[in-house]
């Protein structure tokens, strides 16, 4: 790649046109493929592997995944942050845009607490998305919320199912196991999600709490 004064060309091209998302796209497809962009998550500059986990999550699909799975664990933190992002950014990109609008929707319900309404939008993304994990794991934080903690479970073992990488489904089945006193399945399902995604810190301090009480049991 061309270097600019230490900065490669992509980080300069994602530095400089972060408010223009849809001009970006353009840009980012036309002068790199998904092979290059994962090429790059390595780069010896810290700011190229950046750039190149933000451009993923901005045009890369679901095959791209694995990879940035993997590049959860770099060992540049601030790059892992941001791989993080850019995977829940393609997860919540169906290849329907008007699955994706009814996602958003849902997701401005649940943050307004008019969960009735968040159930019912998210049913209908997996209605018309029957394939889309994200729309169970949606649907999943609503029903937990609610405290329907059956129904919370029963989406976030489908998003696992339909997304096997899904840290954030195995966190929230911890969560629900850990509601109905199961702590033994609250402990794996949080080791499973640690173990795809090692920065979850909230999760680390809560398994550790829970092998404590494990142990003086």
């Amino acid at each position: 790649m061309l270097k600019r004064n230490g900065y490669s060309k992509l980080a300069l091209l994602m530095f400089e046109n972060t408010t223009d998302v849809e001009s970006l796209k353009v840009q980012l497809t036309s002068e790199y493929s998904e092979n290059d962009l994962m090429s790059y998550l390595q780069n010896e500059d810290p700011l190229v592997g950046r750039a190149a986990a933000t451009a993923l999550g901005i045009v890369g699909g679901m095959n791209v995944v694995p990879v940035l799975v993997a590049n959860l664990k770099n060992e540049d933190f601030r790059t892992s942050l941001i791989t993080e992002a850019a995977l829940w950014n393609i997860w919540s990109r169906s290849g329907d845009e008007s699955v994706d609008e009814m996602l958003i929707v849902g997701k401005k319900y649940l943050a307004d607490e008019n969960l009735l309404e968040a159930v019912k939008q998210f049913s209908s993304v997996i209605e018309a998305s029957p394939d889309f994990a994200e729309g169970y794991n949606q649907r999943a934080i609503v029903y937990y919320v609610m405290e329907r903690w059956n129904n919370a479970l029963e989406d976030c073992l489908q998003a696992i199912e339909l997304n096997p990488h899904h840290f954030g489904a195995f966190a929230g089945m911890g969560h629900v196991y850990l509601r109905l006193g199961q702590i033994d399945k609250a402990v794996d399902a949080y080791r499973k999600a640690l173990k795809i995604n090692p920065n979850l810190v909230s999760i680390a301090n809560t398994l550790r709490q829970l092998q404590h009480v494990l142990h003086e049991e």
